[in-house]
């Protein structure tokens, strides 16, 4: 199967009763009765002692003892000398030693019962070889004793239920309490987290950095925000993955009743080797990690910034239960970026119903405009803002509301922040989110805060706002879509297949000929247009008779890629002297190339004209496996660029799915009057090409391009195909 192509994480390691001790030692990290922090020290502004100080202002529900051989009393309490000296259970230890006395902390926490663990303390793996050694010894202690770790080289852990209030890091600001599950692979990365989530009120319900992730992994953590009622919303930051498909079966769990936002850094590398195949080419720009996230569920974003704006919307506003929205605004040029943005977002710009305008009439001044997006000019207050706001949220026509507000020198921002408050209250009843745009100043007369304090999410440009409605009104979406099957097809010729695998890596040779391709698609009951392969030139006449004119003729050369490249393509050819005199010209055109081709023929094949082309194909990712590709197809294929990657097993749910994705599924289902392409064919050759990547993960890169899709399921064929093996 595909996922033993994985890369295996530590975590994976086979262990004693491994599911119930995840859950043991996971609460242990998350909800400890007692801690002991192991270096804490008397130093302020050292990280010890910023750990210990942190914890009991956050006022931690139990004991904290703090352990340091050099110091009887740190901070007005009894300093232990070990972990082991201390006379009540430990149930966690925050560990911030230097990292040569670490192994000796582990071991006395082994020995004193300890049951999990966060390393702090750097100098591991992150540094080089002699660090991942030290590190791989860390890792056995661990697993000799059952004990789990956060870190090393992490910020730490929180938890802000009124029943724990551990705040176990060493950042300067202490957290709000909120509905946000936060992971962090980054620890520098996280006091930033930490101190914006409070400017904007964000509150969190736990917060984790993982550091080098040793031991607890990203789906540890998932697991744990699955089963708590507390966590509403999961944040990611992302660096690498450990097993891609343990996250996606979590992840896809999680988001039918959570959301889960990524941001994802570290472009992949696998996209810097030489790329034989469109499919190949094309993959070399991160699309396994979106592959992964839009199997999953998981909304993902570029920065941080975007991040946030996600999740003021997310965090405290309902999900729309359409994508209908009004602006309401107080000047024209921010209702238009508005609109812009909403309707290239995919969003609709709402119809008012003829009560809602005749109420604006009233309202409004002569000057405003009624019809959305609703510019009320300058003059508008904090009444008008009120009024409008409540029609809007009143009208069954309009899913959510996006406010924009520039301030006037003559209108109090405050007034109008309250206003806005006082009739959003009601938006939770209604499932009708309120997003806000105050632009400008962001001060204490701006109203900003009076908005945030209120749980309204607050944007500094209307496309921001936008964008963050799009993106709840997509999770809508994720959450409504159908499981699907992924179907088994009993009709195919596994052995067949085999058989020409096992010849070309006995030959050593990495690229299938054009028979061979065709075998392989053939006994997985992929449509061919008929074809003969020629290497005489005698031997056309009787081809092209064979087919039936007019065909095509297409240069075959296990040396030559991309036929077109090389003119190695020409069509219409009607009878046995435009045969021999297209064989010429290809003739001549290969022993003009650079590097000499020693081995090549042509195939006469069928002329297909009309219908659409398309492009289906795979690529193998180092961490990810095989990767399922579909798109628009054609020699301009990797100009256009509208394709969709996918992993695999592919459900008969999620390959409709992608070819809804493309950009050009308008141009399959039919314009200007032409019918739709036969949806259910490709639908099900996109399920036999899973299966066969699936079944055969020998196969490195390939690509059927084009497959020519017609309305009816007789005419669709794929007229090209190449496949590389991995040796």
């Amino acid at each position: 199967m595909a996922k033993n192509t994985s890369t295996t994480s530590k975590t994976d390691i086979a262990h004693p009763a491994r599911k119930e001790v995840v859950r043991a030692s996971i609460k242990s990290v998350f909800e400890p009765k007692s801690i002991a922090v192991i270096g804490a020290g008397r130093s302020r502004m050292t990280i010890g002692r910023e750990i210990l100080h942190n914890l009991i202002e956050y006022e931690f529900n139990g004991m904290v003892f703090p352990v340091n051989p050099s110091a009887r009393v740190i901070h007005s309490m009894k300093c232990y000398r070990s972990v082991l000296e201390i006379p009540d259970e430990v149930e966690l230890a925050v560990i911030c030693v230097p990292k040569q006395l670490v192994p000796q902390a582990i071991d006395d926490c082994g020995r004193k019962e300890v049951k999990a663990i966060i390393l702090i303390t750097a100098g591991f793996s992150e540094t080089g070889p002699k660090g991942k050694e030290l590190e791989d010894h860390v890792f056995r202690l661990i697993r000799q004793y059952g004990m789990r770790m956060i870190g090393p080289n992490c910020m730490g852990v929180i938890n802000t239920a009124p029943s724990v209030r551990m705040d176990a890091t060493f950042a300067g600001t202490l957290p709000l309490e909120g509905p946000i599950g936060f992971l962090s692979q980054s620890g520098a990365l996280g006091v930033a987290i930490l101190e914006r989530s409070r400017d904007m009120n964000l509150g969190l319900a736990s917060f984790v950095s993982l550091g080098n992730k040793t031991d607890v992994s990203v789906d540890d953590v998932l697991e744990y925000w699955r089963d708590d009622d507390r966590t509403q919303l999961v944040l990611l930051y992302l660096e690498s993955f450990g097993d891609p498909y343990k996250f996606s079966r979590l992840a896809r769990e999680i988001v039918k009743k959570k959301p889960i936002i990524a941001v994802k850094s570290g472009r992949s590398a696998a996209g810097a080797r030489a790329a034989t195949s469109h499919t190949a080419s094309l993959a070399g720009m991160d699309v396994a990690a979106d592959a992964l996230f839009d199997a999953a569920g998981v909304l993902r974003v570029d920065t941080v910034e975007e991040l946030f704006d996600y999740a003021q919307a997310f965090a405290h506003q309902p999900i729309p239960r359409g994508n209908r929205v009004a602006i309401i605004s107080n000047g024209g040029g921010p209702a238009i970026l508005a609109t812009d943005a909403v309707a290239r977002l995919g969003l609709q710009v709402a119809t008012f119903s003829d009560k809602t305008v005749a109420s604006l009439r009233e309202l409004l001044a002569e000057e405003a405009s009624i019809t959305n997006p609703l510019d009320m000019i300058a003059s508008a207050d904090h009444e008008s803002y009120r009024q409008v706001l409540d029609a809007m949220l009143e009208d069954e026509g309009v899913d959510a509301v996006i406010i924009l507000f520039v301030q006037p020198i003559t209108i109090d921002a405050r007034l109008v922040a309250r206003a806005v408050v006082e009739v959003a209250a009601k938006q939770r009843e209604l499932c009708k989110p309120v997003l806000c745009c105050f632009m400008g100043r962001d001060d204490e007369l701006s109203g900003i805060r009076i908005l945030r304090e209120a749980n309204l999410p607050v944007y500094i440009f209307p496309e921001a706002a936008a964008r963050a409605l799009a993106a709840m009104n997509r999770y809508r979406d994720i959450r409504k879509r159908p499981e699907g099957v992924v179907r088994h097809f009993d009709d195919v010729d596994k052995m067949q297949v085999a058989r020409v695998f096992d010849k070309a890596m006995q030959e050593g040779r990495e690229r299938l000929t054009c028979t061979e391709v065709r075998t392989v698609l053939e006994a997985y009951r992929f449509p061919w247009a008929p074809m003969v392969y020629v290497t005489e030139p005698k031997d056309l006449g009787r081809a092209g008779e064979t087919i039936g004119y007019p065909v095509a003729m297409k240069v075959a050369s296990p040396q030559i890629i991309h036929k077109s490249d090389v003119g190695g393509v020409l069509l219409d050819l009607r009878s046995e002297g435009e045969l021999l005199a297209a064989y010429a010209k290809i003739k001549d055109r290969i022993q003009r190339l650079p590097e000499k081709v020693t081995e090549w023929g042509v195939i006469i094949q069928r002329m297909i004209e009309g219908g659409r082309e398309m492009v289906m194909g795979s690529t193998f990712d180092p961490l990810f496996g095989p990767l399922i590709m579909v798109g628009l197809g054609g020699i301009y294929v990797e100009i256009l660029k509208d394709i969709t990657f996918h992993m695999v097993p592919l459900t008969d749910a999620a390959a409709a799915e992608v070819l809804r994705s493309l950009r050009g599924f308008p141009i399959l289902q039919g314009v200007r009057g032409e019918p739709p392409i036969h949806m259910e064919t490709i639908v099900e050759l996109l399920g036999r090409l899973s299966q066969l990547i699936t079944e055969f993960p020998v196969i490195r890169e390939m690509d059927i391009n084009p497959f020519v899709a017609f309305p009816e399921r007789e005419r669709c064929m794929a007229v090209d195909a190449r496949i590389t093996v991995k040796l």
